[in-house]
Protein backbone atom coordinates (compact mmCIF):
# COMPACT_ATOMS: atom_id res chain seq x y z
CA UNK A 1 0.00 0.00 0.00
CA UNK A 2 1.01 3.62 -0.54
CA UNK A 3 0.43 5.09 3.16
CA UNK A 4 0.63 8.61 4.72
CA UNK A 5 1.99 8.74 8.57
CA UNK A 6 0.60 11.99 9.82
CA UNK A 7 2.52 12.37 13.21
CA UNK A 8 5.19 14.12 15.22
CA UNK A 9 8.68 12.65 15.04
CA UNK A 10 11.70 12.25 16.38
CA UNK A 11 13.55 14.76 18.09
CA UNK A 12 10.09 15.61 19.55
CA UNK A 13 9.87 15.42 22.93
CA UNK A 14 6.78 12.75 23.02
CA UNK A 15 7.02 9.25 23.12
CA UNK A 16 4.42 8.90 20.17
CA UNK A 17 7.04 10.26 17.91
CA UNK A 18 9.70 7.54 19.00
CA UNK A 19 6.59 4.98 18.79
CA UNK A 20 5.82 6.50 14.87
CA UNK A 21 9.43 5.87 13.73
CA UNK A 22 9.79 2.79 15.01
CA UNK A 23 6.28 1.63 13.13
CA UNK A 24 6.88 3.09 9.77
CA UNK A 25 10.32 1.12 9.86
CA UNK A 26 8.52 -1.88 10.55
CA UNK A 27 6.26 -1.52 8.03
CA UNK A 28 8.78 0.25 5.51
CA UNK A 29 9.30 -3.35 4.07
CA UNK A 30 6.15 -4.04 2.54
CA UNK A 31 5.02 -0.37 2.16
CA UNK A 32 5.79 3.23 0.44
CA UNK A 33 5.43 5.30 3.11
CA UNK A 34 5.15 9.12 3.57
CA UNK A 35 5.28 11.16 6.92
CA UNK A 36 3.76 14.15 7.46
CA UNK A 37 5.11 16.59 10.33
CA UNK A 38 5.08 20.03 11.69
CA UNK A 39 8.14 20.67 13.30
CA UNK A 40 11.55 22.66 11.97
CA UNK A 41 13.69 19.75 11.69
CA UNK A 42 13.11 16.24 12.32
CA UNK A 43 15.81 13.27 12.77
CA UNK A 44 15.91 11.74 9.06
CA UNK A 45 18.29 8.97 10.85
CA UNK A 46 15.45 7.37 12.34
CA UNK A 47 13.59 7.01 9.43
CA UNK A 48 14.24 4.39 7.26
CA UNK A 49 15.65 4.93 3.72
CA UNK A 50 12.95 5.44 1.21
CA UNK A 51 10.57 6.90 3.91
CA UNK A 52 10.01 10.79 2.76
CA UNK A 53 9.27 13.97 4.90
CA UNK A 54 6.64 16.67 3.80
CA UNK A 55 5.42 19.33 6.08
CA UNK A 56 1.97 18.36 7.04
CA UNK A 57 0.55 21.31 4.87
CA UNK A 58 0.94 19.77 1.77
CA UNK A 59 -0.70 16.75 3.15
CA UNK A 60 -3.91 17.65 1.53
CA UNK A 61 -2.25 18.94 -2.03
CA UNK A 62 -0.48 15.53 -2.53
CA UNK A 63 -2.86 12.98 -1.97
CA UNK A 64 -5.32 15.36 -4.39
CA UNK A 65 -3.01 14.39 -6.61
CA UNK A 66 -2.15 11.10 -6.35
CA UNK A 67 -4.44 9.81 -3.02
CA UNK A 68 -3.04 7.41 -0.54
CA UNK A 69 -4.26 4.54 0.39
CA UNK A 70 -4.62 5.21 3.89
CA UNK A 71 -3.58 8.34 6.13
CA UNK A 72 -2.56 7.19 9.29
CA UNK A 73 -2.98 9.83 12.46
CA UNK A 74 -0.86 8.93 15.35
CA UNK A 75 -2.51 11.67 17.67
CA UNK A 76 -2.65 11.92 21.39
CA UNK A 77 -3.68 14.38 24.49
CA UNK A 78 -0.29 16.92 23.64
CA UNK A 79 0.53 19.97 21.75
CA UNK A 80 2.39 18.15 19.38
CA UNK A 81 -0.60 17.01 17.99
CA UNK A 82 -2.46 19.70 17.17
CA UNK A 83 -1.82 20.14 13.97
CA UNK A 84 -3.66 16.93 12.93
CA UNK A 85 -7.02 18.35 13.55
CA UNK A 86 -6.70 20.48 10.47
CA UNK A 87 -6.29 17.48 8.41
CA UNK A 88 -8.63 14.60 10.04
CA UNK A 89 -11.34 15.47 7.71
CA UNK A 90 -9.85 16.53 4.98
CA UNK A 91 -8.39 13.34 4.49
CA UNK A 92 -9.98 10.81 6.22
CA UNK A 93 -7.64 7.47 7.62
CA UNK A 94 -6.75 5.40 10.42
CA UNK A 95 -6.57 7.26 13.79
CA UNK A 96 -4.68 6.06 16.38
CA UNK A 97 -5.41 7.45 19.61
CA UNK A 98 -2.47 6.84 22.15
CA UNK A 99 -4.72 8.53 24.33
CA UNK A 100 -8.69 8.05 25.05
CA UNK A 101 -8.52 11.74 26.79
CA UNK A 102 -7.75 14.20 24.28
CA UNK A 103 -9.60 17.60 26.15
CA UNK A 104 -6.07 19.31 27.46
CA UNK A 105 -4.44 19.38 24.12
CA UNK A 106 -7.52 20.47 21.96
CA UNK A 107 -8.93 23.32 24.95
CA UNK A 108 -5.15 24.43 24.92
CA UNK A 109 -4.99 24.69 20.90
CA UNK A 110 -8.56 27.44 21.85
CA UNK A 111 -7.54 28.61 25.08
CA UNK A 112 -3.89 29.07 25.01
CA UNK A 113 -4.28 31.16 21.53
CA UNK A 114 -2.39 34.25 21.33
CA UNK A 115 -5.81 36.77 21.44
CA UNK A 116 -7.53 34.32 24.44
CA UNK A 117 -4.18 34.74 26.30
CA UNK A 118 -4.23 38.75 25.70
CA UNK A 119 -7.77 38.73 26.80
CA UNK A 120 -7.36 36.63 29.86
CA UNK A 121 -4.54 38.82 31.11
CA UNK A 122 -6.83 42.29 30.49
CA UNK A 123 -10.39 40.86 30.74
CA UNK A 124 -11.61 44.09 31.21
CA UNK A 125 -10.79 45.23 27.61
CA UNK A 126 -13.74 44.91 25.17
CA UNK A 127 -11.41 45.13 22.45
CA UNK A 128 -9.35 42.29 23.56
CA UNK A 129 -12.63 39.84 24.60
CA UNK A 130 -14.07 41.03 20.87
CA UNK A 131 -10.87 39.81 19.11
CA UNK A 132 -10.66 36.43 21.76
CA UNK A 133 -14.11 36.04 20.39
CA UNK A 134 -14.10 33.16 17.59
CA UNK A 135 -11.42 31.18 19.49
CA UNK A 136 -13.56 31.31 22.24
CA UNK A 137 -16.95 30.74 20.41
CA UNK A 138 -14.96 28.11 18.28
CA UNK A 139 -14.16 25.68 21.63
CA UNK A 140 -17.95 26.22 22.77
CA UNK A 141 -18.96 25.00 19.56
CA UNK A 142 -16.99 22.09 20.02
CA UNK A 143 -18.11 21.33 23.69
CA UNK A 144 -21.31 21.87 22.71
CA UNK A 145 -21.06 19.07 19.89
CA UNK A 146 -20.06 16.50 21.68
CA UNK A 147 -21.56 17.22 24.59
CA UNK A 148 -25.08 18.78 23.91
CA UNK A 149 -26.10 18.49 28.33
CA UNK A 150 -22.91 19.29 29.35
CA UNK A 151 -21.24 21.76 27.02
CA UNK A 152 -22.10 24.96 28.08
CA UNK A 153 -21.07 24.44 31.99
CA UNK A 154 -17.87 22.67 30.73
CA UNK A 155 -16.93 26.02 28.96
CA UNK A 156 -17.94 28.01 31.55
CA UNK A 157 -15.78 26.33 34.38
CA UNK A 158 -12.97 25.86 31.89
CA UNK A 159 -12.64 29.86 32.03
CA UNK A 160 -12.87 30.05 35.37
CA UNK A 161 -11.36 27.88 38.09
CA UNK A 162 -11.50 24.05 37.10
CA UNK A 163 -10.28 21.25 39.22
CA UNK A 164 -7.51 19.05 37.54
CA UNK A 165 -9.81 16.05 37.37
CA UNK A 166 -12.98 17.79 35.38
CA UNK A 167 -11.33 17.29 31.67
CA UNK A 168 -10.21 14.02 32.39
CA UNK A 169 -14.18 12.67 32.67
CA UNK A 170 -14.92 14.00 29.56
CA UNK A 171 -12.39 12.46 26.26
CA UNK A 172 -13.32 15.52 23.83
CA UNK A 173 -12.97 12.27 20.69
CA UNK A 174 -16.25 12.49 19.25
CA UNK A 175 -15.24 14.30 15.81
CA UNK A 176 -12.10 12.38 15.44
CA UNK A 177 -13.95 9.21 15.81
CA UNK A 178 -16.35 10.41 13.76
CA UNK A 179 -14.03 12.20 10.96
CA UNK A 180 -11.93 8.77 10.50
CA UNK A 181 -12.79 5.63 8.59
CA UNK A 182 -11.12 3.51 11.30
CA UNK A 183 -10.09 3.80 15.05
CA UNK A 184 -7.08 1.60 15.73
CA UNK A 185 -6.43 1.88 19.89
CA UNK A 186 -3.93 -0.33 22.46
CA UNK A 187 -5.80 -1.93 24.58
CA UNK A 188 -9.17 -3.44 25.36
CA UNK A 189 -10.63 -0.88 27.80
CA UNK A 190 -10.02 2.20 25.32
CA UNK A 191 -11.49 -0.18 22.39
CA UNK A 192 -14.79 -0.48 24.38
CA UNK A 193 -14.69 3.24 25.37
CA UNK A 194 -14.66 4.31 21.89
CA UNK A 195 -17.26 2.11 20.45
CA UNK A 196 -19.32 3.51 23.31
CA UNK A 197 -18.86 7.39 22.97
CA UNK A 198 -19.77 6.43 18.73
CA UNK A 199 -21.38 3.37 18.25
CA UNK A 200 -20.86 1.76 15.21
CA UNK A 201 -17.43 3.19 14.56
CA UNK A 202 -14.65 0.78 13.75
CA UNK A 203 -12.62 -0.07 16.12
CA UNK A 204 -9.52 -2.57 15.85
CA UNK A 205 -6.80 -2.95 18.56
CA UNK A 206 -3.26 -3.10 18.11
CA UNK A 207 -0.06 -3.68 19.51
CA UNK A 208 2.94 -1.21 20.44
CA UNK A 209 6.00 -2.10 18.99
CA UNK A 210 8.55 -3.27 21.57
CA UNK A 211 11.73 -5.08 22.36
CA UNK A 212 14.47 -5.36 24.06
CA UNK A 213 17.93 -4.06 23.50
CA UNK A 214 21.05 -6.12 24.35
CA UNK A 215 22.77 -4.17 26.78
CA UNK A 216 26.55 -5.27 28.22
CA UNK A 217 26.66 -5.54 31.81
CA UNK A 218 29.82 -4.21 31.87
CA UNK A 219 28.42 -0.45 30.10
CA UNK A 220 25.52 -1.11 33.16
CA UNK A 221 28.42 -0.98 35.38
CA UNK A 222 30.40 2.06 34.27
CA UNK A 223 27.11 3.83 33.98
CA UNK A 224 25.94 3.36 37.41
CA UNK A 225 30.07 4.10 38.87
CA UNK A 226 29.57 7.45 36.20
CA UNK A 227 26.21 8.33 38.51
CA UNK A 228 27.62 7.73 41.45
CA UNK A 229 25.67 4.58 42.36
CA UNK A 230 27.60 1.81 44.53
CA UNK A 231 27.56 -1.65 43.28
CA UNK A 232 25.15 -2.47 46.06
CA UNK A 233 22.96 0.17 46.00
CA UNK A 234 19.21 -0.40 45.04
CA UNK A 235 18.14 2.43 42.37
CA UNK A 236 14.23 2.97 41.89
CA UNK A 237 14.40 3.78 38.26
CA UNK A 238 11.25 6.11 36.64
CA UNK A 239 11.24 7.00 33.31
CA UNK A 240 9.18 9.12 30.60
CA UNK A 241 8.18 12.59 30.66
CA UNK A 242 8.50 13.73 34.71
CA UNK A 243 4.59 15.04 34.97
CA UNK A 244 2.64 15.34 37.88
CA UNK A 245 0.61 12.82 36.48
CA UNK A 246 3.58 10.22 36.85
CA UNK A 247 3.68 10.80 40.18
CA UNK A 248 7.36 11.66 40.80
CA UNK A 249 5.98 12.98 44.16
CA UNK A 250 4.70 9.93 45.37
CA UNK A 251 7.44 7.96 44.44
CA UNK A 252 10.10 10.19 46.10
CA UNK A 253 8.46 9.81 49.36
CA UNK A 254 8.01 6.37 49.17
CA UNK A 255 11.51 5.82 48.16
CA UNK A 256 12.23 8.11 51.70
CA UNK A 257 10.21 6.19 53.57
CA UNK A 258 11.73 2.75 52.44
CA UNK A 259 14.63 4.23 52.73
CA UNK A 260 14.76 4.82 56.91
CA UNK A 261 15.30 0.92 57.14
CA UNK A 262 17.18 -0.04 53.77
CA UNK A 263 19.43 3.05 52.97
CA UNK A 264 20.48 1.19 49.95
CA UNK A 265 18.00 2.82 48.45
CA UNK A 266 18.35 5.47 45.51
CA UNK A 267 16.07 7.33 43.07
CA UNK A 268 16.88 7.43 39.49
CA UNK A 269 14.44 9.79 37.17
CA UNK A 270 15.28 9.44 33.64
CA UNK A 271 13.33 11.91 31.20
CA UNK A 272 12.24 15.44 30.40
CA UNK A 273 11.54 17.90 33.46
CA UNK A 274 8.94 20.31 32.35
CA UNK A 275 9.63 22.05 35.79
CA UNK A 276 13.04 21.25 37.12
CA UNK A 277 12.32 24.26 39.88
CA UNK A 278 9.94 22.33 41.34
CA UNK A 279 10.70 18.96 41.24
CA UNK A 280 13.90 19.55 43.07
CA UNK A 281 12.23 21.84 45.79
CA UNK A 282 9.88 19.00 46.23
CA UNK A 283 12.86 16.39 46.40
CA UNK A 284 14.52 18.66 49.25
CA UNK A 285 11.36 19.30 51.07
CA UNK A 286 10.96 14.92 51.40
CA UNK A 287 14.49 14.69 52.04
CA UNK A 288 14.82 12.46 49.38
CA UNK A 289 17.30 14.83 47.12
CA UNK A 290 20.36 13.68 48.48
CA UNK A 291 19.74 9.84 47.25
CA UNK A 292 18.28 11.18 43.77
CA UNK A 293 19.40 11.33 40.65
CA UNK A 294 17.87 13.46 37.84
CA UNK A 295 19.17 13.11 34.24
CA UNK A 296 16.71 14.62 32.35
CA UNK A 297 16.27 13.58 28.75
CA UNK A 298 19.25 11.28 27.85
CA UNK A 299 19.61 10.27 23.96
CA UNK A 300 16.22 7.44 22.67
CA UNK A 301 19.88 5.41 21.81
CA UNK A 302 21.02 5.14 25.50
CA UNK A 303 17.61 4.90 27.29
CA UNK A 304 17.71 1.22 27.27
CA UNK A 305 21.07 1.43 29.17
CA UNK A 306 19.74 3.47 31.58
CA UNK A 307 16.64 1.15 32.13
CA UNK A 308 18.89 -1.81 32.67
CA UNK A 309 20.93 0.82 35.29
CA UNK A 310 17.46 0.20 37.88
CA UNK A 311 17.25 -2.37 39.68
CA UNK A 312 13.47 -2.34 39.60
CA UNK A 313 10.94 0.69 38.20
CA UNK A 314 7.74 2.22 39.54
CA UNK A 315 5.66 3.50 36.16
CA UNK A 316 2.46 5.15 38.31
CA UNK A 317 -0.21 7.25 37.03
CA UNK A 318 -2.67 9.36 38.16
CA UNK A 319 -5.20 10.90 36.65
CA UNK A 320 -5.06 8.92 33.55
CA UNK A 321 -5.99 9.94 29.90
CA UNK A 322 -6.13 5.96 29.81
CA UNK A 323 -3.02 6.01 27.41
CA UNK A 324 -0.92 2.96 26.75
CA UNK A 325 2.57 4.20 28.06
CA UNK A 326 5.69 3.01 25.21
CA UNK A 327 8.10 4.08 28.09
CA UNK A 328 6.46 1.04 30.28
CA UNK A 329 6.82 -1.24 27.68
CA UNK A 330 10.39 -0.31 27.29
CA UNK A 331 11.16 -0.65 30.96
CA UNK A 332 8.89 -3.95 30.73
CA UNK A 333 11.26 -5.26 27.88
CA UNK A 334 14.38 -4.73 29.48
CA UNK A 335 13.27 -7.18 31.91
CA UNK A 336 12.92 -4.52 35.09
CA UNK A 337 10.69 -5.61 37.59
CA UNK A 338 7.92 -3.08 37.91
CA UNK A 339 5.26 -1.05 40.05
CA UNK A 340 2.00 -0.26 38.48
CA UNK A 341 -0.70 2.25 39.30
CA UNK A 342 -3.92 -0.75 39.36
CA UNK A 343 -5.71 0.84 36.15
CA UNK A 344 -8.73 -0.38 34.49
CA UNK A 345 -7.12 0.18 31.35
CA UNK A 346 -3.79 -1.78 31.80
CA UNK A 347 -5.95 -4.86 32.49
CA UNK A 348 -4.16 -6.78 29.35
CA UNK A 349 -0.85 -6.59 31.46
CA UNK A 350 -0.71 -10.16 33.13
CA UNK A 351 -0.99 -10.18 36.65
CA UNK A 352 2.71 -11.71 36.89
CA UNK A 353 4.33 -9.72 34.91
CA UNK A 354 3.92 -6.74 37.25
CA UNK A 355 2.75 -6.02 40.64
CA UNK A 356 0.02 -3.17 40.65
CA UNK A 357 -0.10 -0.46 43.30
CA UNK A 358 -3.87 0.39 44.25
CA UNK A 359 -3.79 4.07 44.28
CA UNK A 360 -6.42 4.45 47.21
CA UNK A 361 -3.95 3.15 49.39
CA UNK A 362 -0.72 4.31 47.50
CA UNK A 363 0.84 6.07 50.50
CA UNK A 364 0.68 2.60 52.11
CA UNK A 365 1.75 -0.32 49.36
CA UNK A 366 4.22 1.89 47.43
CA UNK A 367 7.16 2.01 50.22
CA UNK A 368 6.13 -1.92 51.47
CA UNK A 369 6.70 -3.18 47.71
CA UNK A 370 9.65 -1.05 47.60
CA UNK A 371 11.20 -2.78 50.51
CA UNK A 372 9.69 -6.04 49.53
CA UNK A 373 11.62 -5.67 46.10
CA UNK A 374 14.48 -4.68 47.64
CA UNK A 375 14.90 -7.14 49.94
CA UNK A 376 14.34 -9.94 47.01
CA UNK A 377 17.13 -10.30 43.90
CA UNK A 378 15.17 -13.64 43.23
CA UNK A 379 11.60 -12.06 43.22
CA UNK A 380 12.73 -9.39 41.41
CA UNK A 381 13.94 -11.25 38.67
CA UNK A 382 11.44 -13.84 38.26
CA UNK A 383 9.17 -10.46 37.91
CA UNK A 384 11.54 -9.19 35.14
CA UNK A 385 12.08 -11.89 33.67
CA UNK A 386 7.87 -12.98 33.23
CA UNK A 387 7.22 -8.88 31.78
CA UNK A 388 10.36 -9.66 28.99
CA UNK A 389 8.36 -12.50 28.35
CA UNK A 390 4.99 -10.90 28.25
CA UNK A 391 6.70 -8.26 25.84
CA UNK A 392 8.33 -10.39 23.19
CA UNK A 393 4.91 -12.25 22.91
CA UNK A 394 2.12 -9.47 22.52
CA UNK A 395 4.38 -6.99 21.34
CA UNK A 396 7.30 -8.67 19.05
CA UNK A 397 7.89 -7.58 16.03
CA UNK A 398 5.40 -10.29 13.90
CA UNK A 399 2.48 -9.65 16.06
CA UNK A 400 2.55 -6.02 15.66
CA UNK A 401 3.38 -6.15 12.11
CA UNK A 402 0.09 -8.62 11.50
CA UNK A 403 -1.94 -6.46 13.98
CA UNK A 404 -1.23 -3.87 11.55
CA UNK A 405 -1.31 -5.75 8.44
CA UNK A 406 -5.15 -6.13 9.25
CA UNK A 407 -5.55 -2.72 10.54
CA UNK A 408 -4.92 -1.08 7.28
CA UNK A 409 -6.97 -3.24 4.97
CA UNK A 410 -9.37 -2.97 7.38
CA UNK A 411 -9.11 0.89 6.60
CA UNK A 412 -8.54 0.78 3.20
CA UNK A 413 -11.62 -1.06 2.68
CA UNK A 414 -14.09 1.59 4.44
CA UNK A 415 -15.76 4.81 2.43
CA UNK A 416 -14.93 8.05 3.92
CA UNK A 417 -17.10 9.04 6.71
CA UNK A 418 -20.04 11.39 5.73
CA UNK A 419 -19.36 14.81 7.06
CA UNK A 420 -21.87 15.12 9.90
CA UNK A 421 -22.80 18.48 11.04
CA UNK A 422 -19.59 19.42 12.74
CA UNK A 423 -18.87 22.77 14.49
CA UNK A 424 -18.22 24.99 11.08
CA UNK A 425 -14.54 25.81 12.04
CA UNK A 426 -13.47 21.37 11.39
CA UNK A 427 -11.86 21.72 7.92
CA UNK A 428 -13.96 19.20 5.33
CA UNK A 429 -12.90 17.46 2.62
CA UNK A 430 -12.16 19.50 -0.57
Amino acid sequence: MRLAFVSPLPPAPTGIADYAAELVALLAPAHAIEVFHAQAAIDTRRLPKGVVAHPAAELVARHRARPYDVTVYQMGNGRDHAFAYDLLARVPGLLVLHDLVLFHSRAAAFLDSELVRAWRANPASTAARDAARPALDAWRAELLYSYPAEGERLYEAQLGTVGELLPYAYPLVRIPIEASRAVAVHSAFVAEAVKAEVPGAAVVQVPMPASAVAVAPTAVRALRERLGIAADDIVVGAFGLMTREKRIRSIARAVARAAARDPRLRLLLVGPVPERAALDSELDALGTAPRTIVTGRVPFEDLPLYIEAADLVAHLRYPTGRETSAALLRVLAQGRPTLVSDLAHQADLPEHAVRRIDLAVEEQELPHALLELAASPEERRILGAAAAAHVRAAHGPAVVRSAWESALAITRERPDPTPRDWPAHWLRQP
